[in-house]
């Protein structure tokens, strides 16, 4: 027992390097405790999770949604209402041009994702997505120049860019 090695005699640069070991771990311990807590406070504080997106968003769809909702910020509420409600003429249509939007999007990836690469399939899908994307704002352009239209000039003086 008198040559045994025990913590307490361990030559110096032995224990200083288990030292920075155990300070490396702790270290790296606490990286990961932070980055798991910011993630977590992120996920409760998710607005749209607590109070849920204004129906309009969920009926217009993504695009037409968040475009309505940066116009209406200004507003009052009695503008904003005279607003929604001129928009919601233009639910179905804008419904459907979302959906034809999506669906060439899936459409486009399983060609992008393909085995055998078809560049002119490609090429065609990409075209069907401009031509489904222009035609989506060409209707909200107009859905939300018929609204504006309604409301009064010191409405209109407020809107955002």
């Amino acid at each position: 027992m008198v040559g045994e090695q025990t913590p307490g005699n361990w030559p110096l640069l032995e224990r200083a390097a288990r030292r920075r070991w155990v300070t490396l771990a702790l270290f790296a311990s606490l990286i990961a405790n932070v980055f798991l807590g910011g993630l977590v406070a992120g996920r409760l504080l998710d607005i749209d999770r607590w109070f849920g997106q204004p129906a309009y968003m969920q009926q217009l769809g993504p695009m037409a949604g968040r475009a309505l909702e940066h116009l209406l910020e200004p507003l009052d509420r009695t503008n904003r209402q005279i607003v929604l409600d001129s928009m919601r003429a233009h639910v179905d249509d804008l419904q459907q041009l979302n959906k034809a939007v999506h669906e060439q999007r899936q459409e486009l990836t399983t060609l992008l994702r393909a085995e055998k690469f078809d560049r002119k399939a490609v090429d065609d899908a990409f075209t069907e997505l401009r031509r489904r994307t222009e035609a989506l704002q060409t209707t909200m352009a107009a859905a939300i120049s018929d609204a504006i239209e309604k409301l009064p000039p010191d409405a209109r003086k407020r809107l955002q860019d």
